[in-house]
This record gives C-alpha cells, sequence and structure tokens, in this order.
C-alpha cells in the first residue's frame, strides 16, 4: 500500500511535471523551426500528466470530478504552460514569448478564479487585459537575439553541396562573414 506521503508526492510530481512539459512544448513550437510533433506530443503528455493529477488530487480532497472540472483543469494548466513557457524563452523570441505571456496571464488569471468559484469582478479583468497588452508591446519592441543557449536545433545549419566529387560549403544567409 502507497502511504499518504508518497501518494502527495506522486500528485505534486503529476501535476508540475504536467505544467512543464506543456510550457516547454508551447515555446518551443515557435521558437525552435523544427520538432513540431514532437513538442505537440510532448504538451498532449504533460496535459494528461496534469490531468491525472489533478483527479487523484480532487478525489483525496473529496472534490467532484466533473465535465466543468476537466475543463477548468486542462484551461488552467494550458495556460500556466504559456505563462511558464514565454518567461523561460523571453529573451530569445520577445515577440512570440510576449503573447504567450500575455495569453497565459489573462486566461490563468480568469480560470483561476473560475476554478475556486472565487467572484471575478470586470475591473480588475480589465486591468489584466491592458496589463498583457503592455506586455505585447513591450515585447515587439524588442529585437529578436540570437543568442547561443542549449538548444542544438537553434543553431544555424550548413548544407553541403556536391558538384562532381568535391563538396562545397555554403553558408546560411544569416551566418556572420568569416573566412574558410
Amino acid at each position: 500500500m502507497i502511504s499518504t506521503e508518497h501518494k502527495k508526492y506522486i500528485i505534486y510530481l503529476l501535476k508540475y511535471l504536467g505544467v512543464a512539459l506543456i510550457s516547454g512544448s508551447v515555446v518551443h513550437v515557435g521558437t525552435l523551426h523544427n520538432g513540431t510533433t514532437r513538442y505537440i506530443i510532448l504538451g498532449l503528455i504533460g496535459l494528461i500528466l496534469m490531468v491525472i493529477g489533478n483527479i487523484l488530487e480532487s478525489k483525496q480532497t473529496g472534490e467532484k470530478i466533473d465535465f466543468r472540472y476537466f475543463l477548468i483543469i486542462t484551461a488552467l494548466s494550458l495556460a500556466t504552460g504559456f505563462f511558464s513557457g514565454g518567461i523561460q524563452h523571453y529573451l530569445d523570441n520577445p515577440g512570440y514569448a510576449g503573447y504567450l505571456l500575455a495569453i497565459g496571464l489573462v486566461f490563468s488569471y480568469i480560470i483561476f478564479f473560475l476554478r475556486d468559484k472565487i467572484r471575478l469582478y470586470w475591473k480588475n479583468i480589465i486591468i489584466v487585459i491592458l496589463i498583457a497588452i503592455g506586455i505585447i508591446f513591450v515585447s515587439l519592441s524588442l529585437p529578436v537575439r540570437a543568442t547561443p543557449d542549449h538548444h542544438v536545433s537553434d543553431a544555424p545549419t550548413e548544407s553541403v553541396a556536391t558538384t562532381s566529387s568535391t563538396s562545397a560549403h555554403i553558408d546560411p544567409t544569416d551566418a556572420p562573414a568569416h573566412t574558410h
């Protein structure tokens, strides 16, 4: 039999690993130029883990599990993933990350209040939306930086053209000037 402490740990791991996979996949679909299928699959796995963790937690707390519950935890996990993913890669692509941050902020705010059945006030929603719009405008004004990071697939690729028996090195169009 699994102890209560271990059940809590498993729930914690499922929920937060789920959000981490969602955030990583959401941001990488937009910042890396390949591997889209991989990130969609990882995002779906993250969503499934998050849902399972929330279901197990709701069984422990006696919370009712229905369609509304599934809808809210799914939306909240995606919104949190957008917010987290936008933060993780903000410097790589501020424009894209700014949209992720704005969407994640607005939806996580609204859905959190709906989940906990806390009254939402239009004034507060409008303030959050204005902050999100500000994030987008600031983010779009920042340049995309070509920073070296831990993503090998972000690095410029080289192609090799073959003419007769010798290979010629062809630099990508955005490569810095250098000699061979």
